[in-house]
């Protein structure tokens, strides 16, 4: 069974199941890139369903569209929300309309599932249109952007709490080693001693603070700019029309939103999306960076650095017997890659809108959905699975930390520049640890050795 449906490019048949119309129809089979389609982004279709329907509600209450057809409309949109009917929503994310075949896909959608609530027969426009009824008051350059930032906004909360439960992981462990003794490393050469503890402490606050710049930057999120219409003017909406449509949205969805001070600004420019990405991309290069740490603190003993050990998730090699590779420090690493690319998407996108619109909103929501969703679970996983079951080695710490000769900078104040210096290079001509030296000379025992390294590892206050 199959029903007629007619354009102004002419007849189209649709299967009699299909709540979409001919307008989404069109728009599926010149964007059939074979990646994923608006429907597999829930978030996406509830922020436009949520626009859908506070405008229907805005538009009864200012009388401009009959409460049955506005009832009907409201019933729809909230079905969208309860995750019904998306498999409906076929436009693929990328598609090359400039957004109009999102926004007519939610409009044919909705409107088809009034038309059936009515008691009407999908594609029954003379009853309910989506574009006289569903779409009034409204353009697709104020509808798409506006549920792209409730739907970004929507996906950073996880996102954020994910991050915040990655740095719990790292204070945990900070807590855990805070009496491991070991040698600070600058350029890859020793430096000066600290204490695991302090290392991961770092950590800790540098993910922290990474998930309060995306908390920020996503809170301009909820400025938005419905009520322009087509380019900014309004054109097209009745007088009352933005104040009551505010009104709905923020009720409806709880939400403090705000109506852009410049609407045209707010259309013409897709910063805060930019904003965002960087804010996400740099996020994950910072996770990256504390991950290659985590590799080279974490290679062997008997070859490299040892001073933690890494849970053992699977084996390493198919030729290496007992191999056990930082599987999770390097998913991270490979998500970071990923993450600066879709960066770098968004940011051409956001630089290529062209006079009053950017047209480029589809590569924005894709790159922007896959972002929020790698650094979510990449970062659970590499608190649950890395993180929380790390365990030091604090025998082979504090060996590599008494083996260096920055043990020298702790002595200089109480032995001065040039005796220190002189036995660094006596021990080096020996090969042997600096502290051996010096116990040897008695100039100071072990144990004083030791008090004096756990002093020099208080932090200065």
């Amino acid at each position: 069974m199959a029903r007629i449906e007619t354009d102004g490019l002419g007849p189209r048949e649709l299967p009699d199941t299909a709540l979409y119309g001919v307008n989404t129809l069109r728009g599926s089979e010149n964007s059939a890139l074979g990646s994923e389609r608006i429907g597999d982004h829930p978030r996406f279709v509830n922020g436009l369903a949520a626009i859908k329907k506070a405008a229907a509600q805005a538009n009864r209450d200012i009388g401009v569209l009959q409460p049955d057809l506005a009832a009907a409309i409201i019933a729809a949109c909230d079905e969208l929300l309860a995750g019904r009917h998306h498999e409906q929503f076929i436009i693929d994310i990328m598609e090359g309309s400039g957004g109009t075949s999102i926004n007519m896909n939610a409009n044919e959608v909705i409107a088809n599932r009034a038309l059936q609530i009515l008691g009407h027969e999908a594609g029954d426009y003379a009853s309910l249109h989506p574009n006289d009824h569903v779409n009034h008051g409204q353009s697709t350059n104020d509808v798409v952007p506006s549920a792209l930032k409730l739907a970004v906004y929507d996906a950073t909360l996880p996102l954020v709490q994910a991050l915040n439960h990655l740095a719990d992981a790292f204070a945990e462990r900070a807590t855990a080693f805070a009496d491991v003794l070991k040698i600070g490393r600058t350029c890859m050469q020793a430096a000066q001693p600290m204490t695991l503890g302090q290392e991961f402490g770092g950590y800790a606050s540098a993910v922290r603070r990474q998930a309060a710049k995306i908390a920020a930057a996503s809170s301009d999120l909820l400025t938005l700019p419905l009520g322009g219409s087509a380019i900014g003017t309004g054109l097209g909406s009745d007088p009352g029309y933005p104040a009551a449509l505010y009104a709905n949205l923020s009720a409806n969805l709880g939400l403090p939103l705000l109506r852009a001070d410049n609407p045209f600004d707010a259309m013409q420019n897709s910063d805060t999306f930019a904003r965002v990405s960087s804010e996400i991309r740099i996020a994950g290069e910072t996770i990256a960076k504390i991950a290659h740490d985590l590799i080279l603190i974490s290679s062997d003993p008997q070859t490299g650095i040892g001073e933690i050990r890494l849970p053992a998730v699977q084996p390493g090699s198919s030729i290496m017997p007992g191999k056990i590779n930082p599987v999770l420090p390097m998913l991270v690493q490979q998500l970071a890659f990923a993450l600066a690319g879709n960066d770098q998407s968004v940011a051409l996108a956001s630089m290529a809108g062209q006079l009053e619109i950017n047209h480029f909103e589809p590569v924005i929501a894709s790159r922007l959905f896959e972002s929020c969703r790698l650094l979510t679970n990449g970062s659970r996983l590499f608190a649950d699975k890395c993180i929380s079951g790390i365990e030091a080695r604090p025998e082979r710490a504090l060996e590599l930390l008494l083996n260096s000769p920055a043990l020298a900078t702790v002595m200089v104040a109480e032995l001065g520049y040039t005796q220190v210096s002189a036995i660094v290079k006596q021990a080096d001509k020996e090969g042997v640890p600096f502290v051996d030296v010096m116990i040897a000379k008695g100039l100071m025992s072990r144990e004083g050795v030791m008090d004096r390294l756990r002093a020099a590892v208080v932090p200065v206050r």
